[in-house]
């Protein structure tokens, strides 16, 4: 279709420009055969059977513009892509169209705003510094890390003694405001873990200290900010009854514990392998706070004018990302969002501030790949989709039928991570103050 289509481009402000684009008679023609072909036999003329109607009688019965909405629909993509691809400009965002004209006769012109990639201006980016981050463990990280292992195999059993903070106790309550009962204040054998913070204010608090068959009164204030507007910033009294009181029995850290929660026979084995767990993880810690460090610098000293759009079209892909995400684990958004309490402008609102921060790195990241004029190759290629797509796919195939578009941009991620390696490897490491 580029053959028979042709294109102006106009500076409108910064990083935003007005393409014209005129479309030959020759191709909104075919536009016209294509919306006549897709909407025929969903028209009814006296005379003639559903879609058998030829496109003049139609025409003529309907007005000679019943066509032309489908048909510039239908030829305007990819006259609106050939445009920026002869401009060689890079839309940040959806266009804004106007049809200026429309004939059988004349062909079609239209116009499209749109904002563009911005210039983005970035140097002295050598030298920038990071602060040393200890990796190694110490014996507090590997003993927190055995008291958690510790937990999680702990035995819960019933105790002859007074409640303590970290007790789990077996309750029966009833809450009352204004000496009335309220809805949802009522449980029975409802468990409780001391200290837990999950009921309000100090309730869990005034637990502490009372034995089974104990009946307690607990007054609390529920917090302005409650759920329900009838109970938020009022008193309350709990009439709780303790019906239950539990522990957690620890089991004794030994060969024998090592080889119940590990593939260790001794516990000395499992220690070691549990201090090289901790010092991967502050490895890999040290490793992002590093780059988030020097990529939040490298923004600061970049100069760029991005247009809001840019956000906007970012907010949406990440959009898209969840609800593919949540697809494959057989969720619709809709459903996300009906169980999380949340809207799709919430959702796009929570996003703001990734989007802007990953549109800067990824802007200026770009900067710096053509500054040092950064390549790759299809061999890096083929490798970086083999770390990001499932094993099962084959990623021959995924390469033969990705658009041109689709490689530039992984090709620009590929780039971008050079970029950021590169800024890394020149970067300077300094004593935390």
């Amino acid at each position: 279709m580029s053959s028979t289509v042709s294109s102006t481009v106009e500076q409108l402000e910064k990083n935003k420009v007005k393409l014209t684009i005129q479309i030959s008679p020759e191709d909104f023609k075919k536009g016209l055969q294509y919306a006549y072909n897709r909407n025929k036999n969903s028209i009814s003329i006296q005379g003639f059977r559903k879609g058998k109607a030829p496109r003049k009688v139609i025409e003529q019965y309907y007005g000679n513009e019943i066509f032309h909405e489908d048909a510039i629909n239908h030829v305007l993509p990819d006259a609106y892509e050939a445009a920026v691809e002869e401009h060689n400009i890079e839309p940040v965002y959806r266009p804004k169209i106007e049809v200026q004209s429309m004939s059988e006769q004349d062909g079609a012109v239209f116009v499209a705003e749109v904002y563009v990639k911005p210039e983005v201006l970035v140097d002295e980016y050598y030298g920038l510094t990071y602060p040393i981050m200890e990796t190694e463990p110490t014996e507090e990280d590997i003993d927190n890390r055995l008291k958690s292992e510790q937990e999680k195999n702990a035995r819960t059993v019933s105790v002859d003694r007074l409640s303590e903070m970290g007790d789990i106790l077996s309750i029966n309550f009833t809450g009352y405001v204004d000496d009335e009962p309220f809805e949802g204040g009522h449980a029975e054998d409802y468990e409780i873990t001391l200290g837990s913070k999950t009921f309000i204010d100090t309730f869990e608090d005034q637990l502490v200290g009372h034995a089974v068959g104990d009946d307690v009164d607990v007054n609390v204030t529920f917090p302005e900010a409650y759920g329900k507007e009838e109970l938020s910033g009022k008193p309350a009294l709990f009439k709780v009854e303790i019906l239950e009181i539990m522990a957690k029995e620890l089991p004794e850290v030994n060969d024998e514990f090592a080889q119940d929660v590990s593939e260790f026979e001794t516990l000395q084995e499992f220690k070691d392998d549990i201090k090289n767990k901790i010092r991967e993880e502050k490895e890999q810690h040290a490793l992002s706070s590093k780059r988030g460090s020097i990529l939040q610098q490298l923004v600061e000293k970049a100069e760029m004018d991005i247009p809001e759009d840019m956000y906007t079209a970012r907010i949406e892909e990440m959009v898209e990302e969840m609800r593919y995400s949540l697809m494959q684990r057989g969720l619709r958004l809709e459903q996300y969002l009906g169980f999380s309490g949340m809207t799709l402008e919430g959702l796009k609102k929570n996003y703001e501030q990734p989007a802007k921060e990953d549109v800067e790195a990824r802007l200026v990241l770009e900067a710096v790949s053509k500054k040092e004029q950064l390549e790759t190759n299809d061999e890096e290629f083929k490798e970086h989709l083999e770390k990001i797509l499932p094993a099962s796919q084959s990623i021959d195939n995924i390469i033969e039928n990705m658009s041109e578009s689709r490689k530039k941009e992984v090709t620009q991620d590929i780039l971008n991570q050079k970029a950021l390696d590169f800024v890394l490897d020149k970067a300077v490491a300094m004593e935390a103050i």
